[in-house]
């Protein structure tokens, strides 16, 4: 008995030593602390939208391909076997036709192989048109690629900015919060000694309670924010022990003139119109004449009574080679229709790329224009806090003569730290507007020249 009760002690310890050094290594696979540089460069290798616009290119690229296979000749086998039962005697012709309609006079097991070539000879551009349309395809894609870098890019700013804010924040509030603590044991003691009123010590007790809310709100936000940058990079993030490192400010011009010409948006747009061009183009001439050539070999064999002799009987029949002129004269104005609807759609890509550009613009003028704010705002915030660090050294020098109380002085350091709250919020805002400019207003480093 002592015996089983060891077993099953030290099974307890063995189950609870797995256990928690399962606990240990899942926990080792959170990431502890990041930095902008690490997010985008685990984003970049993790995004599902660069996976599928890979993708796209890939099969875009095989479109190059069958466009291309229309310049070879198309050679393709033939097999087929049949058996006929004549109930008629018909001697005078071997085969009989009424209209489209033809009627085998033999009873018999027939046979055939064939081998069949053709080749486009020529179709008034029509091949090459669409050769040049898949090349075009190809380009599109690729700027659609560089285009959800620069999406991803910014969403990243944006969701790094708010982490990063987000705990600065938590940071400064937990630090208002354990002044408003002691303000609150302060302002119990008065009370007790009847030199305080209820009412404002129960005031104390909402701020107190007030800033456990804020702090909770924020945590709530980071939280949130941490899920999707896990989501866009594949990483995991503790978000109540993540340190988030800040974010290097970038020396970038943000007046820098753009060519938006440049921008991967027009560029993009430029080759969606390059291509429209050349469907309009073949969708013009695509009932022009084509000029084919082809030939045929067959073997054949039949036999009146065995179906397997049919097979054994097969030889060669006939060869023939020539050319054949196709020449639509009547489609009930279907490619008609086809012209007017591409070139609608011409007109159409004209405006959603004079749109686009101009949200582009609208877009890098309103973050100009917000940054120009934010370091008005800045300075402003500065020169706040320059006065209120001035103004709590004054005060603490009383609270330590004992001319001021000890509860003015913590809500001196208090209103300098709400300060400090709003001078970091707009620093970082400004660090991320200006990446986000440089962000934008970058040129393409696709050479679309010499794509093709």
């Amino acid at each position: 008995m002592l015996n089983l009760k060891k077993f099953l002690l030290l099974g307890t310890i063995f189950v609870f030593t797995i256990s928690g050094a399962n606990s240990i290594e899942e926990n080792s696979n959170f990431v502890t602390g990041i930095t902008y540089e690490h997010v985008v460069k685990k984003a970049l290798e993790h995004s599902y939208d660069l996976k599928i616009a890979d993708y796209n290119t890939l099969i875009a690229k095989q479109g190059i391909k069958g466009a291309r296979s229309e310049y070879l000749p198309k050679i393709n086998f033939s097999a087929g076997t049949e058996y006929t039962k004549n109930f008629r005697d018909i001697r005078e012709t071997t085969v009989m036709s009424v209209g489209e309609n033809f009627i085998n006079p033999y009873t018999r097991y027939q046979s055939l192989l064939g081998i069949n070539l053709s080749y486009n000879i020529f179709d008034f551009g029509v091949r090459k048109g669409k050769l040049d349309m898949a090349k075009e395809d190809v380009i599109i894609k690729e700027l659609e690629h560089e285009q959800k870098m620069i999406d991803l890019n910014l969403t990243l700013v944006d969701t790094y900015s708010k982490i990063l804010m987000y705990k600065h924040q938590i940071d400064s509030y937990k630090e208002i919060l354990a002044i408003e603590q002691k303000n609150l044991e302060l302002k119990k003691r008065l009370l007790d000694v009847k030199e305080l009123s209820k009412t404002e010590y129960n005031d104390e007790i909402v701020k107190v309670e007030k800033l456990n809310q804020k702090i909770s709100e924020l945590k709530g936000l980071i939280s949130e924010s941490v899920e999707w940058l896990s989501f866009y990079t594949g990483e995991k993030y503790d978000s109540n022990n993540i340190q988030v490192a800040e974010i290097k400010k970038s020396d970038f011009d943000t007046e820098k003139y753009n060519d938006y010409t440049k921008s991967t948006t027009w560029l993009m747009y430029e080759k969606q119109l390059k291509k429209k061009e050349i469907e309009l183009k073949v969708a013009k001439r695509t009932n022009y004449p084509k000029l084919y050539a082809y030939s045929r070999y067959y073997w054949y064999g039949s036999d009146p009574i065995s179906y397997n002799d049919s097979f054994s009987n097969i030889e060669p029949s006939n060869f023939t080679v020539g050319g054949s002129l196709s020449v639509p004269i009547f489609d009930g104005l279907q490619n008609n229709a086809n012209i007017n609807k591409v070139a609608l759609e011409l007109k159409q890509l004209q405006v959603e790329r004079d749109k686009a550009i101009a949200e582009l613009m609208t877009r890098v003028a309103a973050m100009r224009s917000n940054l120009i704010n934010m370091d008005e705002q800045i300075e402003n915030n500065k020169k706040i806090v320059n006065e209120l660090s001035e103004k709590q050294k004054s005060i603490n020098k009383l609270v330590n003569k004992k001319i001021a109380s000890p509860i003015e002085g913590n809500d001196s350091a208090i209103e300098l730290l709400e300060q400090k709250i709003e001078l970091d919020k707009n620093i970082i805002t400004t660090i991320a507007l200006t990446k986000g400019i440089e962000i934008l207003i970058c040129d393409s480093k696709i050479d679309i020249k010499n794509k093709r």
